[in-house]
Order: structure tokens, then sequence, then C-alpha cells
């Protein structure tokens, strides 16, 4: 789960991941930068913001 040691909160939604199968942890980073931001979300959550052609699929592991 990289850096971060607990579930986050689902940012599209708001509501808590806390068992949730779709949970899904996204990192952002910018090329000027070191700076690194965490994201947690509901896949489908996360499937309803995307733009046309992307989409997030849950494999669990």
């Amino acid at each position: 789960m990289g850096v971060v040691s607990e579930r986050l909160r689902c940012c599209v939604c708001g509501g808590s991941t806390d068992g949730a199968e779709d949970y899904v942890l996204v990192e952002l980073t910018a090329q000027c930068s070191d700076a690194r931001q965490w994201l947690g979300a509901h896949a489908e959550h996360l499937n309803s913001v995307l733009a046309e052609g992307f989409s997030v699929e849950v494999h669990q592991i």
C-alpha cells in the first residue's frame, strides 16, 4: 500500500473505505517536484469521474 499505513476515505464520496472490496489507492506525483499525494477511493466511484477511455480494475492479490 505504499507509504500509507491505513485506508483513506473515498476521495469521491467522502465515505469510509473500511472493509470495501473495491478500495484503490492512487498516488499522484508532479514531474517538477518530489511531492507525492495519496488518494483513496472506491473503484466504482473513481470510475464514475474518470474521463472516457480510463477505468480502474481491482485485482485481489
